[in-house]
């Protein structure tokens, strides 16, 4: 400890140990030692103590006490229980009748905190010690002073903060390690304790300041009177306010007692430039007071900031902070705060604020205070929807809309704003559908608004380069807002619809990008669960399930209402792809009004085909069957939303149907909006119905690649390889079943790459004719059969180079060839032989 407590006062210690030599030889010597709070002056003394004892004076302690300052002569009575008592009266005779037998020291810590008459006693002495082998060292904080006592020192020595490269030694000792020097210099401002309890922080395997650092703050504070911390108090509560006229009307003190204790936080690294350091230090203090007291002091700080006529936020962050309206200007106050958080994107304290002002509010001032809550509430902060009774027209729209209100006509009706009108009831569409009955919405103003009313038309004629473009005209045109996110959304899907999910995929990271960066939990929400939905329309089956559940964690589920269908029916259908049995999607529970509305469709459909995979054919139907009447009664039946006649045809099949199912395939190729996927679903499913038609399954499998749908491709050309192997074309199958388990791994569908293994010719064997490959190694092997290289195999299977080689060596030596081009071959034999 001696050697840590000498980092950087090696100087100081030399120059004490030359004094103590001075005055061992005669010469009376007095020595200041000054610094900051915490900077190490106590451990120099206790070296230096150390050295005394060790030469053979006497040495007499005595330390000051802010508590025992009112105790007379306090300090002396320490200093002489070290002195024979032999009657002597004074300090002085004491002191000069013990130096006349051996040197005397005498070490006095904290000497701005000894009482009056102890300070006259040691001026006294120091008067008389001028011949005498004595030596008086003290310690005293800055920028304080004892008076004379320190005017009339022989030697100062001054303890200033650590350098950075005095903590670089200081960690090297302590931790082995220096690599943390620049920021522990940074948070500590090179005060030594404060350094120390990093060290102790990081040693508790904290990587930032932790509790030891807390309690390291909270010591330096209460080493002084108490207005230190109340100015410490003061500071973290204005945070950035930190005028010293204004820190001094809230503590009660001068303007010349607020810049002197500063000064003194300032030496003691705790602020730097009029603010804390590091955002521990004003936490540490906040977080040591009462919970009356924080309080007190932050309604008192925001009604002294108001007279100031501060900014409202600034004002309402200390009251939302006591919890506290303070009265009517409060309200006042929070309300304008809530406004101007608004408009910069701070809407989580928005909400803070008119949730803390509403109780206090009555009449209109309720009614205003109630709505502007509700609509900020439902942007930024979802988890419930605020004083519904009480709400604006166009917030009520909105609730009723994600939650399928059979209210939306009336309300509609009733708002004034026709381009809002328009927004709700394009909104209203996207979610339930076409209504039988319309709302009028006025004329359309903007470009985008036609463009919005004639998406729905526009796919179910089948115009896809028309909806294209008026898709991209509406992202283009329509600002990312309350009354326009879900006509957006529809935009994006209409974009998926129309076999441009490239397009929609872009355009929705844009306004994701948005809404992040604005704040708004609702918006971002729903565009996530949208980008889901679009990454499941391009094949990108984990990275769709990954952002389903992003979204799904983003808002509670009574916040979601009927479009919590949206991102559960992307899981379910992920799931179905990865082969999982028991989706978590459909343990999730979904409100019974979904199933009136087109989110309804979307989870229908993907529960059916859930139920197809795990051989539930009757459930299955029984969904398909569900999509088919809710999209014909609505007339809205869009293969690409949901291709409920391919869904049922595909269960046909499984229960031998081929007739049937080939009818109702051709049924969806021949509508008007069955586009470039839909289209590929047909084809694939009368290839299947017709006994296995290799063009129908080839066409199908370059439908799904124009389509944008790599899952669809990877799967149809799995069958295809099938289909060719079966027709004794092994080779092209190879060449088939190799470019399937390309799209198969872009896919990261683990378990599609081992059906498309499964359903080639190369790869038909079974375990117990295949020399007994493991998992791992028939993948490898099929792979490498197939014509892929080791690298493309390392990078398919994300397994190293070397790892591929050495299953590579395993697999030759169990199937008994001796190089790669073996492989095809020897796997046909096994292939022959399993299905002789």
């Amino acid at each position: 400890m001696a050697g840590m407590a000498l980092v950087e006062r090696r100087a100081a210690l030399a120059a004490l140990t030359a004094t103590l030599a001075e005055s061992t030889a005669g010469a009376g010597r007095v020595a200041a030692v000054t610094g900051g709070l915490a900077s190490g002056k106590s451990s120099l003394l206790d070296v230096f103590a150390g050295q005394v004892a060790d030469s053979g004076a006497l040495l007499l302690t005595a330390t000051g006490s802010r508590g025992e300052r009112a105790i007379p002569l306090g300090a002396v009575g320490q200093l002489v229980s070290g002195l024979a008592d032999d009657g002597v009266g004074t300090l002085a005779d004491r002191v000069l009748r013990a130096a006349a037998e051996r040197p005397v020291v005498l070490v006095v810590d904290d000497v701005q905190h000894l009482d009056g008459a102890s300070l006259r006693a040691l001026a006294g002495l120091r008067d008389r010690f001028a011949d005498a082998p004595v030596l008086l060292v003290f310690t005293e904080w800055e920028p304080l002073s004892a008076g004379d006592l320190t005017m009339r020192a022989d030697r100062r020595v001054r303890l200033g903060p650590l350098s950075e490269a005095g903590v670089a030694e200081l960690l090297c000792a302590e931790l082995g390690d220096d690599r943390a020097t620049a920021a522990c210099h940074r948070v500590s401002g090179g005060n030594p304790l404060l350094v120390h309890a990093l060290v102790a922080d990081h040693r508790a395997g904290r990587a930032v300041p932790g509790n030891s650092f807390r309690q390291a703050v909270l010591a330096c504070l209460h080493r002084w009177e108490p207005r230190l911390l109340e100015v410490a108090q003061a500071l973290a509560v204005l945070s950035g306010q930190t005028s010293p006229g204004l820190v001094a009307e809230l503590t009660g003190s001068s303007r010349a007692v607020v810049a002197r204790t500063t000064g003194i936080l300032a030496a003691a690294g705790l602020l730097v430039g009029g603010r804390f350091r590091h955002d521990a230090v004003p936490a540490a203090v906040l977080d040591s007071m009462p919970a009356d007291d924080s309080a007190r002091l932050h309604l008192r700080a925001a009604e002294v900031l108001h007279r100031r006529r501060a900014a409202p936020m600034d004002v309402a962050r200390l009251l939302v902070a006591a919890g506290q309206v303070g009265g009517a200007w409060g309200v006042a106050v929070l309300c304008a705060a809530a406004a101007d958080a608004t408009a910069c994107d701070k809407g989580e304290f928005a909400v803070r604020c008119l949730e803390l002002a509403l109780p206090a509010t009555t009449g209109r001032m309720r009614s205003t205070t109630a709505a502007a809550l509700a609509r900020i509430a439902w942007r930024y902060a979802p988890a419930e929807l605020p004083c519904l009774s009480e709400v604006d027209t166009e917030t009520a729209v909105r609730y009723a809309l994600w939650h399928a209100s059979d209210t939306v006509p009336d309300l509609l009706a009733q708002v004034t704003d026709p381009r809002a009108a328009t927004g709700f009831t394009l909104g209203d569409e996207w979610i339930r559908g076409p209504r039988a009955t319309r709302v009028a919405r006025g004329t359309p103003v903007a470009l985008w608004e036609h463009s919005a009313a004639a998406l729905l038309p526009g796919l179910l004629r089948g115009e896809n380069d028309e909806v294209v473009r008026d898709a991209e005209r509406v992202l283009h045109g329509c600002l990312l807002g309350d009354q326009t996110a879900e006509v957006l959304a529809s935009a994006l899907t209409a974009l998926a619809y129309a076999d441009r999910p490239d397009r929609a995929e872009y355009w929705c990271g844009e306004l994701v990008a948005e809404a992040g960066k604005r704040g708004a939990t609702m918006w971002l929400a729903l565009l996530e669960a949208v980008g889901a939905e679009i990454s499941l329309r391009r094949g990108a089956i984990r990275t769709a399930r990954e952002q389903a559940e992003v979204a799904l964690r983003r808002l509670p589920a009574r916040s979601w209402g009927v479009l919590v269908a949206l991102p559960l029916s992307t899981i379910v259908s992920a799931d179905t792809a990865l082969g999982v049995a028991d989706s978590a999607g459909l343990r999730e529970v979904v409100p019974d009004t979904v199933f009136d509305t087109v989110m309804g469709v979307r989870y229908l459909r993907a529960r059916g085909q859930h139920y197809l995979a795990t051989d539930r054919l009757l459930a299955a139907v029984a969904d398909f069957q569900a999509c088919g009447r809710f999209l014909t009664r609505n007339g809205i039946d869009l293969p690409a939303l949901a291709p409920w006649r391919t869904d049922l045809a595909e269960a046909h099949v499984r229960m031998g149907r081929r007739r049937i199912a080939a009818h109702l395939a051709q049924a969806q190729a021949e509508l008007p909006s069955c586009g470039r996927l839909s289209r590929a679903r047909s084809l694939r499913v009368l290839a299947v119905a017709e006994e296995r038609g290799l063009a129908l399954m080839q066409q199908s499998a370059e439908e799904f690649r124009a389509s944008g749908d790599r899952f669809g491709a990877a799967v149809a050309l799995a069958e295809l390889s099938g289909l060719l192997a079966e027709r004794g074309e092994p080779a092209r199958s190879r060449r088939v079943a190799k470019t399937a388990t390309d799209e198969a791994l872009e896919c990261g569908v683990d378990d599609l790459v081992d059906r498309v293994l499964r359903q080639g010719a190369v790869t038909t064997l079974e375990r117990e004719t295949s020399g007994g490959l493991s998992d791992a190694e028939h993948r490898v092997a099929s792979l490498a059969a197939l014509g892929h290289t080791n690298r493309e195999i390392s990078t398919k299977l994300y397994i190293t180079v070397s790892t591929v080689e050495q299953h590579l060596t395993k697999i030759y030596r169990k199937l008994g060839v001796s190089r790669r081009s073996d492989l095809p071959s020897v796997l046909t034999g096994h292939s022959d032989r399993a299905g002789a």
